[in-house]
């Protein structure tokens, strides 16, 4: 009841500041979580050439492989699990949900750090997919139970994880192998359990009852209406499992469509951009070696996503299609570098980079604030897990594509 009592009612003075504690605490631990969630999708892709490297690769402008095949194991299970989430997650107590992402986490790092074989190597990544994508569903729905700044520490954990993964891991193997740097990052989800357990204070409504909340339609059209049409609006939603779900699943989709439309967009023409065109995009009058400047590529366009992702409590932009639009425009920018390298400087190739990273970072909290501003408190937890699903579509159609442009361009970059 304390939980509740800042929306209404007399407060005593201490129950303020331990109300001030608990959401200074829920802040800094949605920033962690952000990060943890993150982090070994970040790791994955940043080290995407070393996870495909074949024996003289770096000697040529293409290798036998695309990262893109990185991509897909790291995006299409997570994508799948978005899909099936939505008609059984929310039956799953938070506890579960938590403790389940952080074991394909660790799973996913031993595995890959340990594994020689590709198809063991690309089923570790897709662990971490796994793990990240149900992560990223239970912390957007448990955000609604705690005040709506959260979603901003997320946000910017989420960004700096980008940052900090492609940098760590860069500044590693520059002593290190590829397999001993993903080894140390098992220390990621120990941290995460830590934060989830010790630090963050659970209000009691996470415990939701079994079965979930009510369907979104209930909620949504029974408030405020006569009986008659509550009565008629039940016989809607008690038709079955899977027609309630499949009809609350549509009216979020009408609901989103703007916000869900933009993210898929964004995220499609940055990721073909990544993993398609970066490893293409070599500089050989530098000293840099191919895998180095793709480190460096990731680290530059994870900055851009961590500045813009932390900017939701300075700026928001309500149209935000403008970030896809702009987003397509670069994605058509870097397909003619990748295939003219007419750019004459990797400095200018790098500022490129951060201004895509800027765009699609922020594409992503703007799109999830306006959300969490717009949505009923009641739908809300259903609708945040509803939108992240379109990010990853977007991505999902990257990894299909990346391997096409990436041969089909490699077909006239070849010395």
């Amino acid at each position: 009841s304390g939980i509740n009592a800042e929306y209404g009612g007399q407060i005593a003075p201490g129950i303020i500041m331990s109300l001030d504690s608990n959401s200074k605490r829920a802040l800094v631990s949605f920033w962690i979580f952000g990060l943890c969630n993150n982090f070994g999708y970040v790791i994955m892709l940043s080290a995407a050439y070393d996870l495909i490297s074949a024996g003289g690769k770096e000697t040529e402008y293409c290798g036998k492989e695309s990262t893109g095949a990185i991509l897909l194991a790291d995006i299409l299970p997570g994508f799948l699990i978005k899909l099936i989430a939505p008609t059984f997650i929310n039956k799953i107590h938070y506890n579960y949900k938590v403790m389940f992402s952080i074991i394909a986490s660790i799973a996913s790092f031993i595995m890959v750090a340990s594994s020689t074989h590709q198809g063991l190597i690309l089923f570790g990544v897709g662990l971490a997919a796994i793990s990240s994508s149900v992560g990223e569903i239970t912390f957007l729905a448990m955000s609604s139970h705690f005040e709506r700044s959260v979603i901003t520490t997320w946000s910017s954990g989420t960004g700096f994880a980008g940052i900090l993964g492609a940098t760590v891991y860069l500044a590693l193997r520059l002593g290190l192998s590829a397999s001993q740097s993903i080894y140390l990052m098992l220390i990621v989800p120990a941290v995460e359990f830590i934060t989830y357990w010790f630090l963050l204070v659970r209000p009691a409504t996470l415990n939701e009852p079994l079965g979930g909340f009510a369907p979104l339609l209930h909620e949504e059209e029974g408030e405020g209406v006569e009986e008659g049409e509550m009565r008629k609006e039940d016989t809607v939603v008690t038709r079955g499992p899977v027609m309630s779900t499949l009809h609350r699943f549509v009216a979020g989709v009408k609901e989103l469509w703007y916000y869900m439309l933009c993210l898929f967009v964004v995220y499609a023409a940055e990721y073909l951009i990544n993993q398609g065109m970066f490893e293409i995009m070599w500089y050989k009058n530098i000293s840099w070696s191919m895998g180095t400047q793709y480190r460096v590529y990731q680290v530059i366009y994870q900055t851009g996503v961590t500045i813009s992702r932390s900017s939701a409590s300075l700026v928001h932009f309500r149209h935000i299609h403008i970030f896809s639009i702009l987003q397509c425009v670069n994605l058509v920018l870097f397909a003619c570098e990748a295939r003219y390298a007419f750019i004459p400087s990797i400095y200018i190739t790098l500022t490129l980079i951060l201004w895509e990273g800027l765009l699609g970072g922020a594409c992503y909290v703007n799109a999830f604030y306006r959300i969490y501003q717009e949505i009923p408190h009641k739908n809300r937890e259903y609708s945040l897990g509803l939108a992240s699903v379109s990010d990853s579509m977007g991505i999902v159609v990257a990894g299909v594509l990346a391997t096409a442009i990436h041969n089909y361009i490699c077909g006239f970059r070849r010395p």
